[in-house]
């Protein structure tokens, strides 16, 4: 392992650095004070009045655009491919109205700006403009690149999501193909295939008013921050100001299937970058899916929840064993070895507080033996300097040069759960223990072996279908755990595929055709409660009242609570339906997270029976624990048992509340699977009420053994 730094600090500095590592990860905006709930913000912040008959102005102008969307997009047989991209502007203004986002008067200038953009839009779509010709209008554009904005329809909510995106210098509009003297890829190694571009992927930093509207003006008018030549540059709005986790987690990777349907991007030369929150991010996209990036430049940030809000002598709300678990799901340092299946180059400005997220990754990276590379800026506080910029832009592009897009010859993939599994032709497809690290490595080699080694996992799957077989013709031969015995024969170039199953120490080729019935945690089964709101997801709500008073004042607070919170802080639209009216189709389709209880809510009263925890009219019973029903609910979520593809959730959102409004580093998953809430209890801004029990469910959906007490 060869660690490389590109700049050591000056003399003078080495001390300040000192006193910044004293701190770990304390932010440039927090004290080494342990936090306190309460009291709490809005996020994003309550704006500036506005004239009302200036609201009323751009309302009328958006029935008027709205109305020639409609006319325009009825006449086209391909709007479904460009409406989006006039819907995100619309959108917005219809967003900073009802939520009040104006924050100084020229942001309703900005409106009415762009909503000619989205009038000029729907007129070019109607003479045919498609593209980048269409979303060229309302750019700008220099000898350094051109700015575009647009949007795409979010799987999560239906919600039109907003992105940004660079060309570069010398892309040709018209085919979107390469100029002569530009520096593509030939498609799939066929010569006659259009050429492909590589694509760096800019997760912006944290601003609490960077809304769409803000977003898209900027996106418009700004090449941003990094716009290396012949690369493409996508800017993911990423749900605002969570660090691209959860639903902006999502959102990144659904902006770039968008774009790379209509622009020629290379797969196997796409990066992931970002400074600041959006450095934040990229550690934790990188360190959960590295066969996806040919490299990661991560710059500030954080990479942990409790040294960089200051919480090792104490958290601000009573802590357990779960809580601490669920911090591994976008805390990165757990997961460092997967590093080593990508290129990093990190930065850091020399005497920025949050350099010390590069400082604990490059601590953790050696421990792992991983190579991380790690650039230095003189003299820098919260700022790419433009010397280290240009080094990291050469040494990307040298990485880029070196990427083929073919079978890494060797994995070390590290989980603690199923919704990260997969590093190319090796995934987890089961774990023994949830939030205990799982540590599988693999590597192929001739003749036709695979060697693995595998701790805390039961099912592997070996997958050569994307490429086909990377060897000679010929038998195969699996060791795993130094159990050995043979595969399929393969045969070069052609898909080849094994699933494996532990069994009580040893080994086993499980029939991948046979299908699997069991109720098991699964990757995309695997919870956390806030799972289910990173795909599909519907509310259902009760057509009835709650047995108890104080279950149903619950209840209600929960739904507006969940439908508020995704509206405002997720940026999303909140489908609803009543538990009367959902259809067979919706069921297929969604994750159902409804409200109430097991009587009030007619869907959770038809599957009551087939749920591990029951909620009856004097009793919640877990395991052989009782609680009082009249003074207790249910949070939970479990594979649906009408439609084992997709979750049914009890009486919850996303789990952080109103203490996470402060910083992105705090919006966490605050509830596992399953919490029974004392309603009599207030919501804290933490929590719901008290939770009085919580807890995983174990592999098998079940209630653990011994359930942990709050």
């Amino acid at each position: 392992m060869s660690l490389r730094r590109v700049y050591s600090p000056a003399p003078q500095l080495r001390s300040v650095f000192a006193c910044l590592l004293g701190g770990l990860l304390v932010a440039a905006n927090l004290s080494l004070a342990v936090a306190q709930p309460g009291p709490f913000r809005s996020l994003p912040p309550e704006g500036i009045d506005v004239a009302d008959e200036t609201i009323t102005e751009l309302r009328q102008a958006i029935a008027r655009v709205r109305e020639q969307l409609t006319v325009t997009a009825a006449a086209a047989s391909d709007a479904a491919n460009w409406r989006p991209d006039v819907e995100v502007f619309i959108r917005g203004v219809e967003l900073a109205i009802d939520q009040r986002l104006f924050y100084k008067p020229n942001d309703v200038e900005t409106a009415a700006r762009m909503l000619n953009v989205a009038t000029q839009r729907i007129e070019a779509a109607g003479r045919g403009l498609r593209g980048v010709e269409l979303l060229a209008i309302g750019s700008r554009g220099d000898h350094r690149g051109r700015t575009l904005a647009g949007g795409f329809v979010s799987r999560i909510d239906g919600s039109v999501q907003p992105y940004g995106l660079v060309l570069p210098a010398g892309f040709t509009a018209a085919a979107d193909t390469p100029a002569a003297d530009a520096t593509p890829t030939a498609a799939d190694d066929d010569p006659g295939a259009p050429a492909r571009w590589r694509l760096d992927v800019w997760l912006h930093g944290r601003g609490d008013k960077t809304t769409e509207l803000p977003f898209l003006n900027d996106r418009l008018s700004k090449l941003g921050a990094v716009s290396p030549a012949d690369t493409l540059v996508l800017h993911p709005f990423g749900r605002h100001c969570n660090a691209f986790k959860f639903a902006g987690e999502t959102d990144v990777y659904e902006a770039i299937e968008h774009v790379s349907g209509w622009l020629p991007a290379d797969p196997a030369r796409t990066s992931i970058r970002g400074f600041s929150m959006g450095g934040a991010g990229c550690w934790h996209l990188a360190a959960h899916n590295p066969a996806r990036w040919f490299a990661a430049n991560p710059g500030a940030g954080f990479v942990d929840t409790v040294r960089y809000q200051g919480w090792q002598d104490g958290w601000p709300y009573p802590d357990s064993d779960w809580g601490r678990a669920l911090m591994i799901w976008y805390d990165v340092p757990p997961w460092v070895d997967n590093l080593s299946n990508t290129h990093v180059i990190a930065y850091s400005g020399e005497i920025d507080k949050q350099r010390a997220a590069a400082e604990i990754m490059l601590q953790a990276a050696t421990a792992a033996d991983v190579d991380v590379e790690h650039v230095i800026g003189a003299g820098m506080g919260h700022k790419i300097d433009e010397d280290s910029a240009k080094r990291i832009d050469r040494r990307l592009a040298e990485w880029a040069e070196q990427s083929d897009g073919g079978y890494r010859p060797s994995i070390r993939l590290v989980t603690y759960t199923l919704r990260y599994h997969r590093i190319d032709w090796l995934s987890v497809e089961g774990m023994k223990q949830h939030w205990q690290r799982a540590a599988v490595n693999a590597r192929w080699e001739a003749p036709g072996r695979l060697r693995i080694t595998a701790e805390n996992a039961d099912r592997l799957r070996i997958d050569f279908t994307r490429l086909g077989w990377p060897l000679d013709d010929g038998p195969t031969r699996i060791e795993i755990n130094g159990q050995t015995f043979a595969g399929e024969p393969a045969r070069r170039g052609q898909p080849w595929l094994i699933d494996l199953i532990e069994r009580d120490g040893q080994w086993y080729e499980l029939d991948s055709a046979a299908g699997d019935e069991s109720l098991r945690k699964r990757p995309g089964l695997q919870g956390p409660i806030d799972d289910a709101l990173t795909g599909p997801f519907l509310f259902v709500l009760p057509s009835r009242p709650c047995r108890h008073g104080a279950v149903e004042r619950f209840v209600q607070r929960e739904i507006e609570q969940a439908r508020r919170s995704w509206r405002r802080v997720m940026r999303g639209d909140d489908r609803a339906v009543l538990d009367t009216e959902l259809t067979a189709e919706q069921i297929a389709s969604y994750n159902l997270v409804c409200f109430g209880d097991f009587e009030s809510n007619r869907y959770l009263a038809s599957i009551a029976a087939e749920l591990p925890i029951r909620w009856q009219a004097d009793e919640i019973k877990v395991g052989a624990t009782r609680h009082d029903a009249t003074g207790h609910a249910l949070a939970m979520i479990f594979p649906n048992p009408q439609n084992r593809d997709r979750y049914v959730v009890v009486n919850s959102g996303q789990t952080f509340r109103e203490f996470s409004h402060t910083t992105n580093s705090r919006q966490i998953a605050m509830l596992p699977d399953w919490a029974v809430i004392d309603v009599t209890t207030p919501p804290d801004g933490v929590f719901p009420g008290r939770i009085v029990a919580a807890d995983f469910f174990n592999e098998n959906w079940q209630v653990a053994a011994n359930p942990q007490p709050r």
